[in-house]
């Protein structure tokens, strides 16, 4: 038996996207569920728990289908931007991620945690307990080797000889020149200059989770972010920093990182930048000529009370120094205060 959905492909191997009106997905700690849903009621369901994943297949009547529209043409959610949607640094994870064709474009919205969810519990409810009820509705089950596809609209894959092309390929694409706007002459982009050092740490001291990160470029130039906020709150303290170090500057930080009780650290597979139950976690990355160090340092390095996955690869201590060196000359000066609302995750400089 061929579930229903998986036959949506049209001749010529594209999809019928005008055909789809929602993709929803959510993840918790205990379930995950996605839904694929047409305009014409018929849905493609599949929820998994730690052993297993279920496939249904069904169609909604015009009610039920209704409501579900309507809760599509909710203000809020038509509005709403990813840009407009804020995660905490303590986040609950809870993924949701909902998908809206108007039949010719899909417009994503995704939610990492429950506390970004929760401005938008009004509009969000409705879609998310039908997804948890729509198991009830009369269905087809599938075994999960014949049905999964994790939701997504098909695709048919159009077998072909070597270097033939298909209808839909060709090697350069030559619009009509009737119909396009002359472009103004390319401009070559000199070359990235390299990174010397990135920065970044989670952690949490008298309630109050704080993010950072360091970026220095090699030619000097530097960017710093600082992120607060406490248990117990949605706002978030946003602090930005720009400038350039002097070459006097710039020899001590290479001195700094050079020290052996750094340069020593190595990866161990087990360690990863996860938010700590308490201290501080770092992820170090040093730009050396043998290679990129990337390393993850630990307040509760080495003690044996504290699950592994929070030891890192090293003391957070050995990098006392550096990080005194960046808080003093990048934090203390503070010259090149930044709008917070340029927050680039520290991936460019300044």
């Amino acid at each position: 038996m061929i579930p229903l959905l998986l036959t949506a492909a049209t001749a010529s191997g594209q999809v019928e996207y005008s055909a789809y009106l929602l993709r929803l997905e959510h993840t918790t700690f205990e379930s995950h569920q996605c839904v694929l849903l047409k305009k014409d009621g018929s849905f493609h369901l599949e929820t998994d728990n730690r052993d297993s994943t279920r496939v249904f297949e069904g169609s909604l009547g015009a009610e039920r289908l209704g409501r579900v529209q309507h809760a599509l043409e909710d203000r809020e959610l038509t509005t709403l931007s990813q840009n407009q949607i804020e995660e905490p640094l303590n986040p609950k994870h809870e993924f949701l991620q909902i998908d809206m064709s108007d039949g010719r474009h899909w417009r994503e919205l995704t939610f990492f945690s429950a506390q970004s969810q929760e401005p938008y519990l009004r509009s969000l409810q409705p879609l998310l307990h039908w997804l948890n009820d729509l198991h009830k509705m009369p269905h087809k089950e599938f075994s999960e080797d014949s049905g999964k596809n994790n939701c997504l609209p098909p695709r048919k894959i159009a077998l072909k000889k070597r270097g033939e092309l298909s209808a839909h390929e060709s090697p350069e694409v030559r619009p009509n020149p009737a119909l396009t706007i002359p472009s103004k002459p390319s401009v070559t982009k000199p070359d990235r200059i390299p990174s010397l050092l990135r920065v970044s740490s989670l952690g949490i001291k008298s309630h109050v989770v704080r993010e950072t990160c360091f970026l220095v470029i090699a030619n000097g130039f530097y960017r710093a972010e600082a992120r607060e906020q406490k248990e117990g709150s949605r706002a978030i303290q946003t602090k930005i920093t720009g400038g350039k170090f002097a070459l006097e500057e710039i020899s001590q930080l290479q001195q700094l990182i050079g020290d052996p009780a750094i340069a020593k650290i190595h990866h161990r597979k087990t360690s990863r930048m996860v938010l700590p139950m308490t201290g501080e976690m770092l992820n170090l990355q040093i730009y050396r000529d043998s290679g990129l160090q990337d390393v993850v340092l630990s307040s509760t390095f080495n003690r044996r009370d504290i699950p592994f996955f929070y030891s890192g690869d090293g003391d957070v201590k050995n990098a006392q120094p550096l990080l005194k060196f960046l808080a003093e000359h990048i934090w203390t000066n503070n010259v090149g205060g930044l709008d917070p609302a340029l927050r680039n995750d520290c991936q460019d400089a300044p």
